[in-house]
C-alpha cells in the first residue's frame, strides 16, 4: 500500500492524481498536442457533468463541448468507461490543485487567525470540478460499474487530501489527530451546506453556518473540544 503521507510536496501529490496522458512540458510536440486534446476533453466532461448531470452526459455531448470530432474522442478514449476513469481522477486533481493554490496565497494571519482557508474551501465547492465530482459520487450509489471505479479512487484521494491539508496548514503540525477531526467536520458541514445552498436562499444563513464551522475548528485546535471528542472515541 502506498504511504501517501510520506509524499514531500504538492507536486508529488498532484502527480499521484494526474490522469493518464498528461504529458510533461519537456515531452515531444506530438505528446504535448495529445495531452492538450485530452485536457480539453476532460475540461469539457467536467463542464457537462456540472451543467447536465451524469445521466445526461454523453460522449457526443462532451465531444461537442470540447469542439472535437467523435473520432478524435474515440482515439483518446475508446470507451465511455475509459473517459469516466480519467474524469474521476481529473476532478480530484482539480480540487486538490485549486484549494492548495488558494490557501498558499493567504498570509499567515489570514490562514491562522481569520480562518480564511474555510472560505477558500467554500469557494472550491462552487467550482465545476466539485459539481462534477458530486454528480459522479451520487451516481456511484446506484451504478455498480461506476461505483467499482469511483470508490477506490475516492478513498485514495481522501488519503492524499489529508496529506495535502497537513502541508498547507502547518499550524496544526503538532496536532495531527485534531487536524483529522477538524478536516472531517469541515468537509461534512461545508459539503452539506453546498447541497442546500439553492434551498437556503438567504446569503446570511449560509454565512452563519460557515462562521459556526470556523468557530468549531478554532475550538478543536486551540481549546479542549478536540481533546474531549478524541477521548470519547
Amino acid at each position: 500500500m502506498v504511504d501517501y503521507s510520506s509524499m514531500k510536496d504538492t507536486a508529488e501529490r498532484l502527480f499521484a492524481l494526474e490522469p493518464a496522458g498528461m504529458a510533461a512540458e519537456d515531452d515531444g510536440w506530438q505528446k504535448r498536442k495529445s495531452a492538450q486534446t485530452r485536457l480539453a476533453i476532460l475540461d469539457a466532461a467536467i463542464d457537462c457533468l456540472a451543467e447536465f448531470g451524469y445521466s445526461r452526459t454523453t460522449t457526443q455531448l462532451i465531444a461537442q463541448k470540447a469542439n472535437i470530432s467523435r473520432g478524435a474522442m474515440i482515439h483518446h478514449y475508446a470507451t465511455k468507461q475509459d473517459l469516466i476513469d480519467s474524469v474521476i481522477d481529473y476532478t480530484f486533481y482539480k480540487r486538490l490543485e485549486g484549494l492548495s493554490e488558494r490557501v498558499r496565497q493567504l498570509s499567515e494571519y489570514q490562514r491562522v487567525v481569520e480562518q480564511a482557508g474555510i472560505e477558500e474551501y467554500w469557494n472550491m465547492l462552487l467550482t465545476p470540478a466539485y459539481q462534477a465530482y458530486l454528480e459522479l459520487a451520487i451516481a456511484a450509489r446506484t451504478d455498480e460499474e461506476l461505483r467499482a471505479t469511483f470508490l477506490p479512487k475516492a478513498r485514495r484521494f481522501d488519503q492524499i487530501w489529508g496529506a495535502e491539508i497537513a502541508g498547507i496548514f502547518p499550524e496544526w503540525s503538532d496536532k495531527r489527530e485534531k487536524l483529522q477531526l477538524a478536516t472531517d467536520f469541515c468537509i461534512a458541514a461545508m459539503e452539506g451546506l453546498a447541497l442546500n445552498r439553492t434551498i437556503w436562499e438567504q446569503r446570511s444563513r449560509r454565512q452563519a453556518v460557515r462562521r459556526v464551522v470556523s468557530l468549531a475548528i478554532l475550538m478543536v485546535r486551540d481549546d479542549d473540544l478536540g481533546d474531549k471528542v478524541l477521548a470519547g472515541l
